[in-house]
Parts: C-alpha cells; sequence; structure tokens
C-alpha cells in the first residue's frame, strides 16, 4: 500500500486579490506562505520512507523545498502535479501565474530537486491545466502509476487546490488501472487530502 497525500501550497502573491494578480508571473510564497510550509515540518515529518513531488510552479517548489530542508526525503517535481484548473473549463487559457518552469530554470533553481525522464516536451511547457477531460484521465494514470513504482510508503504532492480535487475526481471514478480501494479524508492541519492507494 502506498499513501498518496495531496498538500496544498502555503499562501502566495497572486492570491492576495490584488487587482491583476492572477497576471503575475511566477508568484512567490508569502511570509505567511513560508511560515505555513515550516510548519509542514512537525505536521508531517519526513523520511526516507516518503517522497515528496512538487509541481513546477515556484510557489510550489519553495513550499517543497521549505518542508523538505535537512530530511533524506526523496525530490522530484513533475508538470502532472499541476497546476490543474478544477472543474475543468473548455477555455484552453492559462493564466500566468499558473505556468510552470521549464526545465532549464528547474534545475537552476532547485538543482536537488529531480526531474523525471522520458516526459514529452509539450508537458513541460504548457502543463496540464487546461488539458481535456479524456486527456488528463490518461496521464493521471500514467503519473499515479510513477508515483507507485517509486516503491515508498507515503508520496506527498505538493500542489494546489484544483489539482488536489482533479485528482480525487479521479479516483473516485476508478480509472486507477492499479487502484482496489480508495481511502478519502480531509487533513485536519494541512488543508490537503489524503488518499490510499493500492501499490500493485
Amino acid at each position: 500500500m502506498m499513501d498518496l497525500v495531496f498538500v496544498i501550497h502555503g499562501e502566495a502573491q497572486h492570491s492576495l486579490g490584488f487587482p491583476g494578480s492572477r497576471e503575475m508571473k511566477d508568484p512567490q510564497l508569502t511570509e505567511r506562505g513560508r511560515t505555513d510550509a515550516l510548519r509542514l515540518r512537525s505536521l508531517k515529518p519526513l523520511s526516507d520512507a516518503d517522497a515528496v513531488i512538487a509541481g513546477p510552479t515556484l510557489r510550489m517548489l519553495q513550499t517543497a523545498e521549505l518542508w523538505c530542508e535537512g530530511t533524506p526525503v526523496a525530490r522530484f517535481v513533475h508538470p502532472l502535479a499541476g497546476p490543474r484548473q478544477y472543474p475543468f473549463r473548455y477555455d484552453f487559457h492559462t493564466m500566468p501565474c499558473d505556468m510552470p518552469l521549464e526545465p532549464g530554470r528547474l534545475a537552476g533553481r532547485f538543482p536537488k530537486w529531480q526531474l523525471p525522464a522520458d516526459l514529452p516536451e509539450y508537458l513541460w511547457l504548457q502543463g496540464i491545466h487546461t488539458l481535456p477531460g479524456l486527456l488528463f484521465a490518461q496521464q493521471a494514470d500514467r503519473f499515479l502509476a510513477w508515483c507507485r513504482n517509486l516503491g515508498k510508503e507515503r508520496v506527498y504532492i505538493v500542489t494546489e487546490a484544483g489539482t488536489s480535487r482533479a485528482y480525487q475526481a479521479h479516483l473516485a471514478e476508478a480509472r486507477c488501472g492499479g487502484a482496489r480501494r480508495l481511502l478519502t479524508t480531509m487533513e485536519e492541519d494541512g488543508g490537503g487530502f489524503a488518499l490510499s492507494v493500492c501499490s500493485g
């Protein structure tokens, strides 16, 4: 069994409600967001039995890096970890604040984070924010299988609320071929969702 836990990133600049804030490119964590990320160290201590996967935005990676600092946890950044709009809208428009960081910038700014190999370039450039439902379902199955293949007891995905809800809905519809049992619970302190997924 693998516990799959979605963790929502800390408060970021684009979420403060200022005019035009959604047009901000690469919004960072606020001071409150950094404090929230540091709180994760006591709320969810990490070990080498865990893996942390961050979505390729600055706010997600900043949250994950503050949480992981000083731990032996395996660290990955993956474009299938969000952001993802939910519910899906057929406008096919990604706001600047939700655009993923490209691999070159990721490697330069976050050298301790591994990038999975053999992913199509368009996922790094466009992300999954506006993928139509069927394409998202196919990519979600691949991502969940990849998570299981890490062989960890717990896999934490640092993302945002839309992505968490999209994966919840996907798992609830039993599209994940390896999932025989699904348990969904609200995390009291983290604001994320804990999902238990079969490893085989």
